[in-house]
């Protein structure tokens, strides 16, 4: 079986009472590029991939869409390449020299917002024993991928993947990436998952929907902007 076939068999314990006011399941999935779950979390424009590859890079969001976004990706049959989040990453990941095809890209909390935006707080965020369902679901992914890099996205994710590893702990109260940087914990190495199973070294980036708006603030060494979150992949890529 496909690794990305056990992670939507394992989704399936997600049933309809579990998700909160706000949030509901996904109801099919995107045939072509996506994040995970609307999708398989595969770069799949004009090339053959099938699966992830284990031992690749996890890229990991807040959450997915809202219903009438997925519903658009679902008619296109694909997420918009030209959107924000896959523009922005595109780009970065190409100066990178990240392969996009080495790269499983999902989220923290499942699920779709039942509103007109897709933008906000998350309703699932919330819920405690959603959040805990999330968090272990985000373990099992962890499990089966078994990534030597995790790339976080946004400000709301770091404080939640720190759940999963010891070696986060600084990054459990972190409220915005002022808070990494003064410190200068924006990369953590050698962090241990599933019981130490696994080991990966993570980054945590500037969410690239809203790159135009949080950039300029990043601080890395002697670097600022653009350069700084560059200069971090590749700190922890080679």
């Amino acid at each position: 079986m496909r690794a990305i076939d056990k992670i939507f068999n394992k989704l399936k314990e997600f049933d309809n009472e579990t998700y909160p006011e706000g949030v509901v399941p996904l109801f099919d999935r995107i045939e072509g590029t996506s994040f995970f779950p609307g999708g398989d979390g595969l770069w799949k424009y004009e090339n053959d991939i099938t699966d992830i590859r284990i031992g690749g890079i996890m890229v990991i969001g807040h959450n997915f869409d809202n219903v009438s976004g997925f519903k658009k990706s679902l008619a296109l049959g694909s997420e918009s390449l030209a959107c924000p989040t896959w523009k922005n990453l595109r780009i970065l990941f190409q100066e990178a020299n990240i392969d996009l095809t080495s790269c499983y890209f999902t989220n923290a909390y499942m699920g779709l917002m039942n509103s007109q935006s897709n933008i906000g707080v998350f309703p699932g965020s919330k819920s405690s024993s959603f959040k805990k369902q999330c968090l272990d679901f985000l373990e099992y992914q962890i499990s089966i991928q078994q990534p030597q890099t995790i790339i976080t996205l946004g400000r709301f994710v770091p404080p939640l993947l720190a759940q999963l590893s010891i070696d986060l702990d600084q990054w459990k109260k972190v409220k915005s990436f002022n808070d990494l940087d003064q410190a200068e914990i924006q990369i953590i190495k050698h962090a241990h998952f599933c019981e130490n199973q696994v080991i990966s070294n993570i980054v945590a980036l500037t969410h690239p929907a809203n790159r135009h708006l949080n950039i300029q603030k990043r601080k890395y060494k002697n670097l600022n902007g653009h350069d700084a979150e560059l200069a971090m992949l590749r700190e922890i890529l080679f």
